[in-house]
């Protein structure tokens, strides 16, 4: 145990001064702490998220894009292909096409697209790792993080294409769409993880260089695809989406100044525009999962608001999001008394997770204690259930 919490204390000094995350690093740092100094808390969700990463995770396959059946319209199995999730085929047409949407209602053929479900797990993979790695100082996470970020995105034969021009295709229908880019979240939260292994010796200049150099590319295409230009003009919370994936692809590519830049210039007026007088999110309401988008936006939000910080923006600080906040709180706590259309059970964590963060962010007491009266109760260990190990 010594050793291990040495190897923390050197890891946690050697990490880049302008690293910033996904998610807020205070709680990593708050976890680190914790566990260091022998908090049963923390020691118990570490050590079962540890326990679960050595039967799940240190031995998994490494994921890649190229691991599907059916090639895209471009014939190139390194480019990432999905469906959209909220079309079906049309009851009253012979072939079913074109599909029509059904909103919320998930079709199961998006699970014939593999590397939808694959980008999540590479998603959660990464980060748990990095976050075991950044907490422990085990080698053997990081090495593993590293294999997995490499065959997802390096690999000369495997890795993926900096592109997502064929993200939630619709059957029937060739119209150019950039609503699939909001996939791409997965991914970024993986590129996201590489910070936290850089300290290790399994991750190597040629893979940060590699690695920076991907970013980089997929940020231009972001920008300047067709796809992009479509995505960047989204008045819901796929243009928050999309900002906060161009955030986490710019710290990547280690563009500091674009950070600043996407935080300031697009997220904060994009944000501003989305949220009514009253805190509720219009472009929302409509969706038959409305407690469930309207927290999404926040969600993409706080990301958005964890890459940026080290360039002095602090989006909690924006009075849409405090008054976004205060008008979901109680409906966090009873979310039966939801007056909108939710069509699905809503998980409450979520919204503990966001009133913890921005709580503590602006010193609203009232908001950190109303996240540990709903608590974040999940069957899950992962990264998540680690950083909010005080909730728990």
């Amino acid at each position: 145990m010594k050793r291990i919490l040495f190897l923390a204390l050197c890891t946690a000094a050697l990490f880049p001064v302008r690293a910033q995350y996904s998610f807020d690093g205070e709680l990593l740092d708050r976890l680190t702490d914790a566990y260091r100094d022998g908090d049963p808390r923390a020691v118990k969700a570490v050590g079962a998220v540890a326990a679960a990463a050595e039967e799940e995770l240190l031995g998994m396959e490494p994921l890649t894009v190229t691991a599907k059946t059916t090639l895209p319209p471009s014939g190139d199995r390194r480019d990432y292909m999905s469906l959209s999730p909220y079309w079906w085929p049309d009851p009253e047409k012979p072939d079913g096409l074109p599909y029509i949407r059904r909103d919320g209602e998930r079709n199961p053929e998006v699970y014939d697209c593999p590397e939808r479900v694959n980008g999540d797990r590479l998603g959660v993979a990464a980060r748990t790792l990095s976050v075991l790695y950044r907490v422990t100082g085990d080698e053997r996470y990081a090495a593993k993080c590293a294999e997995l970020l490499r065959t997802w995105f390096l690999d000369p034969e495997l890795g993926m294409n900096p592109n997502m021009t064929y993200a939630q295709l619709i059957r029937g229908r060739s119209t150019i769409r950039g609503t699939g880019i909001i996939d791409s979240r997965r991914m970024a939260f993986a590129l996201n993880a590489a910070q936290l292994i850089d300290a290790s010796p399994s991750w190597t200049d040629s893979d940060r260089r590699e690695l920076r150099e991907w970013a980089r590319a997929f940020l231009y295409w972001l920008e300047h695809s067709v796809n992009g230009r479509k995505e960047l003009h989204a008045a819901n919370n796929h243009g928050l989406w999309y900002d906060a994936i161009r955030l986490m692809t710019a710290r990547a590519a280690g563009l500091d100044d674009r950070v600043r830049e996407i935080a300031v210039e697009s997220v904060q007026p994009r944000f501003a525009g989305q949220v009514a007088e009253d805190g509720t999110l219009p472009e929302e309401l409509v969706r038959t999962l409305s407690l469930h988008y309207s927290t999404f936006v926040l969600e993409a939000l706080s990301t958005a608001r964890n890459v940026a910080r080290t360039e002095g923006v602090e989006l909690w600080e924006m009075p849409e999001a405090q008054r976004a906040l205060t008008y979901l709180l109680p409906y966090y706590e009873n979310p039966e008394t939801w007056p909108w259309p939710q069509i699905a059970p809503f998980a409450q964590r979520r919204g503990a997770a966001l009133l913890y963060e921005a709580g503590r962010a602006l010193g609203r007491a009232e908001w950190v204690e109303a996240a540990r009266r709903i608590g974040f109760h999940t069957s899950k260990t992962d990264f998540e259930s680690m950083l909010h190990f005080e909730l728990q």
